[in-house]
């Protein structure tokens, strides 16, 4: 069974550009949000909940558990205390803070980013005081983790010198709300050194919900101090991250090699939601460094690209990673967004054995934490990185760096340093491309297809000319693509060493036209990365006959749309082209070629 679909209209739905994620709520989880819960809170919401058991049992409860953001002083970007019985209960323009305590507890959605989960039976005593007993929350599994959380020391290393990497007095105004604002530094030193030791540092709590330290290797980052930037720019490599709960990163020896005239990005997430007024801010980042000695490290994100997630469903994606040299791995940071229900990564062995690096469950997109991995691996090792997801939207949730997209990655901090930033080999094998027909296809369709080798090239696509398609079956003979340039987020693309390989067919049958067909896509780029990938493509529905192209097929299997297909009909010869579409930077067309089966 094909596990990941796409958009029938495209060849490559991939973006090769990867960027953190933004705002830890979006629009994505709309749908989920939805729910009985939502309707208990609303009715309950002209209720008084007890003072009594509130001095009692809930205040405590509340104070340890949610005081470090929503104190006497909101801190974090938190927009009031909820430590106030009376302010509670007191009615603002979005509601009282009491009913929102109740829906935020039923979903799930706090304590947020880095702080300990609630247990569940302080979450139900707190929810259901909220409510008046009408809301009381479904226990869900808590963040379980394989490994132990990396643990540096509270004690900056002494001696050694540092240099700071603030947003010097960015101004935060009282009606900014999740503002993610990038801050472009040159490395002040003069000769090549070690970053040892990696710390936040917190100037406007009240305004600040999380930092991010990316190196931008190539330079690609515009020479500007200061802009907006919802996502990690392209070619950009994770460093370090801070959110509330967390602590520094330390390496035990030796660290990450840095030289004059790399450029860092400080990236801070500002939520002023107490609007408070006249607030400047100068958080940043204190990096400790050294001559070079020791272990050198360097970081190296692992994991799939290009997958996409079906409405309402559960899926999941995966990819391979095979070392090319003995490799120890000290620490790695999961990361997914917010339809994410698990992560693991497992080392395959040349002869075949299998041994777990790290499993998460009940994952949580507010607890991304580095683990202690401690592990070497050797050459020929295979690292298989699997996601879990449960899509609860109404639409197909794809990877990528927006709110409504998803990623599957474990930024890992591993020695000897990589050559590459990113591995992701995918989990097809391109020389075989191994093919099964899809859900669209006729219950007669033949499993054994023959082969085809893809060019890609740059430059257009050949003119359609349209014609009279004969009923039938038709083989997939040719496959081409046409890109409008080379250069993508992770590189220009080396044609050369590029391969597609694809199987495929389709049908012309009762005023029906089908397409099923699946490429193995290995995409390498000149500076070495290389991104594999199995990429089904299947469609079904009607069409109106037509002699001119473009064929619209009102499709009604797969994705359920309006797919207009160039075409040209030469004897026994089928063309159709899709519609131009996106590949990262770049403009993609596909133009399949089919001759009629006997």
């Amino acid at each position: 069974m094909r596990t990941q679909s796409l958009d029938p209209r495209l060849l490559l739905a991939v973006s090769l550009s990867v960027a953190a994620c933004s705002d830890p709520t979006p629009a994505a989880v709309d749908a989920a949000a939805d729910t009985a819960a939502d309707a208990s809170t609303d009715a309950a919401s002209a209720c008084t909940p007890s003072r009594a058991e509130w001095n009692a049992t809930v205040l405590p409860l509340v104070t340890q558990h949610c005081g470090n953001c929503h104190g006497p002083t909101p801190s974090y970007g938190s927009p009031y205390s909820l430590v106030d019985y009376d302010g509670l209960l007191r009615a603002t323009s979005v509601g009282r803070p009491v009913d929102h305590i109740a829906r935020q507890l039923i979903e799930g959605n706090m304590p947020p980013s880095g702080s300990p989960a609630m247990p569940f039976a302080a979450r139900r005593t707190v929810a259901a005081w909220a409510s008046c007993g009408a809301s009381v929350p479904t226990e869900t599994p808590a963040l379980q983790a394989s490994r132990p959380v990396f643990q540096s020391s509270d004690r900056p290393l002494a001696g050694l010198p540092t240099f700071d990497l603030t947003a010097q007095r960015y101004p935060v105004g009282p009606d900014v709300t999740d503002r993610y604002q990038c801050f472009a530094f040159d490395a002040p030193v003069t000769e090549p050194r070690f970053i040892r030791r990696m710390e936040a540092l917190l100037d406007e709590g009240r305004v600040v919900h999380h930092i991010v330290l990316l190196r931008d290797p190539d330079r690609s980052t515009a020479a500007t101090p200061s802009f907006s930037c919802s996502g990690m720019p392209a070619s950009s490599q994770y460093l370090y991250a801070w959110a509330p709960g967390q602590n520094a990163f330390e390496f035990p020896s030796g660290g990450l090699r840095i030289a004059p005239g790399q450029r860092f990005i400080l990236q801070v997430h500002y939520n002023n939601g107490s609007r408070v007024p006249d607030v400047v801010d100068s958080s940043g980042v204190r990096l400790f460094h050294d001559a070079p000695g020791g272990t050198e490290y360097g970081m190296v994100a692992i994991g799939p690209q290009g997958f996409s997630i079906a409405p309402r469903s559960a899926g999941h994606a995966e990819s391979n990673c095979t070392l090319r040299a003995n490799t120890t791995i000290l620490a790695g940071m999961p990361h997914m967004h917010v339809i994410g229900t698990g992560f693991s990564q497992t080392v395959v062995h040349a002869d075949g054995t299998r041994d777990p690096l790290i499993d998460l469950t009940g994952w949580r997109f507010d607890s991304q934490l580095f683990y202690d991995l401690g592990r070497t691996l050797r050459t020929g090792d295979k690292l298989v990185t699997r996601c879990d997801f449960n899509n609860l939207t109404a639409e197909a949730v794809r990877s990528g760096n927006g709110t409504r997209d998803e990623m599957c990655f474990g930024f890992t901090y591993v020695t000897p340093p990589p050559s590459l930033s990113y591995c992701d080999e995918g989990t097809i094998d391109v020389e075989r491309v191994p093919y099964s027909p899809g859900s669209c296809a006729p219950a007669d369709a033949p499993t054994d297809l023959s082969l085809v080798d893809v060019r890609v090239q740059v430059g257009a696509a050949p003119a359609a000319t349209g014609g009279v398609i004969p009923a039938g079956r038709w083989t997939l003979t040719g496959l081409e693509m046409y890109l409008t340039g080379l250069a993508t987020g992770l590189g220009d693309l080396d044609l050369a060493q590029t391969r597609v390989r694809a199987r495929g067919q389709a049908w012309v049958r009762d005023g029906r036209f089908t397409l099923d067909s699946v490429a193995g896509l290995h995409l390498v780029t000149t500076n070495g990365v290389t991104y594999d990938r199995g990429l089904p493509v299947a469609f079904s529905g009607p069409f109106a006959a037509t002699t001119t192209s473009p064929l619209t097929v009102r499709s009604d299997c797969g994705i359920t749309s309006e797919i207009p297909l160039a075409y040209s009909v030469t004897g026994d010869e089928l063309a159709v082209a899709s519609p131009q579409q996106g590949l990262g930077s770049l403009r993609l067309t596909a133009r399949y070629v089919f001759r009629r089966a006997p």
